[in-house]
């Protein structure tokens, strides 16, 4: 004779799984987790790069910097200033650069970084003032400037 409960504990083993309804709630919030981590990773690679192109103006603009700084200006004999023919007070021409600082006459996707620069002659016995701005466009096409300026003093 078969056990009475034998067909019950066999009937109860069956019915215990998941049904498709379930199954498909719980893939969809699993893909709704998902979608959310990733929309969250594509923000941070995205500030990121942003971040990155920040930082490459800045050093492009601190290039530019170290350039006039590295002009000699003192008093002689002879007087040397090498630094009086770039102050014009005007803003140069747009030098278009890449990320390592090469110079192009022309932009494209390598060259997107444009950099002008500025001395002007306060007078004598005052300071040169020079200013640097790097323009690039973010990810999103909004336009950025990294300005710098500096005094650089004459040495008489």
């Amino acid at each position: 004779m078969q056990n009475p409960f034998h067909y019950k504990r066999t009937r109860r083993r069956l019915e215990s799984g998941f049904t498709l309804v379930e199954v498909m709630i719980a893939l969809l919030l699993g893909m709704i987790g998902l979608m959310g981590t990733v929309a969250i990773q594509q923000t941070v690679m995205s500030a990121s790069q942003n971040a990155n192109d920040g930082q490459v103006a800045m050093r492009l603009a601190t290039q530019a910097i170290e350039e006039f700084n590295a002009r000699v200006t003192r008093r002689g004999p002879p007087v040397v200033d090498l630094l009086l023919p770039q102050a014009t007070g005007n803003w140069s021409a747009v030098e278009y650069m890449n990320a390592s600082g090469a110079r192009s006459l022309t932009p494209s996707p390598a060259n997107r970084w444009a950099r002008q620069w500025r001395v002007l002659n306060t007078g004598a016995g005052s300071p040169y003032n020079i200013s640097v701005t790097i323009s690039y466009n973010l990810d999103s096409g909004t336009p950025k400037v990294v300005r710098l300026d500096v005094e650089r003093r004459k040495e008489w």
